[in-house]
């Protein structure tokens, strides 16, 4: 037996993240088609934990830095028409068109921000434990630029219903994705120490 052949072989980087990706996709096509009309809730906040796994998955499984921002590159490229026709055409809401493109880099900074923590963590800390907190700083990603995005890229914030979770209903929204994004992170070192 080489030395080459002891290893696991690595798994290829973009099958990967494509599938992860077109995984992530659906997700948020699910939030706008069954958390939105039937709970009242807000496709940001409620799936959170399906949103972070999809992102840490990947992470952990390929152990390459850019992972998770690689996973929302469909996302980002997928939404720039729908976000441009539905907000700024027709709601004209939006402060500018540039508000477009600022909108749908929300998602690559939450890969962003779980790819530095996979980065920067210690590596002393037990893996299930760095794992829920990079889905935690994924979560905490989640919900800080969705809520800058809403405050700031609107003429007025206030008349959207999404404003109100991150706004006033902050008590729910903040701490929701915080934990669920932690437990999607130990959930997600499980499933890769599984495979």
């Amino acid at each position: 037996m080489t030395a080459l052949s002891a290893h696991p072989p690595r798994p290829r980087c973009w099958p990967t993240v494509l599938a992860f990706s077109l995984l992530h996709f659906a997700l948020m096509w699910l939030g706008v088609l069954l958390v939105e009309p039937f709970s009242g809730g807000c496709m940001f906040i409620i799936p959170a934990y399906f949103i972070v796994l999809v992102v840490i998955l990947p992470i952990l499984k390929l152990r390459r830095f850019g992972a998770g921002t690689a996973v929302f590159l469909l996302y980002f490229l997928g939404g720039l028409y729908p976000t441009y026709y539905f907000e700024w055409q027709t709601s004209g809401r939006l402060i500018s068109p540039w508000g477009v493109l600022a909108w749908c880099l929300v998602g690559p900074l939450i890969g962003l921000s779980a790819d530095l923590a996979f980065k920067y963590l210690p590596r002393a800390l037990p893996e299930n434990w760095r794992s829920a907190a990079i889905g935690a700083v994924a979560g905490g990603a989640l919900y800080l630029t969705t809520y800058l995005a809403l405050a700031t890229l609107y003429r007025d914030p206030a008349a959207g219903s999404h404003f109100h979770f991150f706004a006033e209903g902050a008590y729910f929204s903040l701490p929701w994705p915080l934990v669920n994004g932690a437990f999607a992170g130990y959930t997600a070192h499980a499933l890769v120490k599984r495979a």
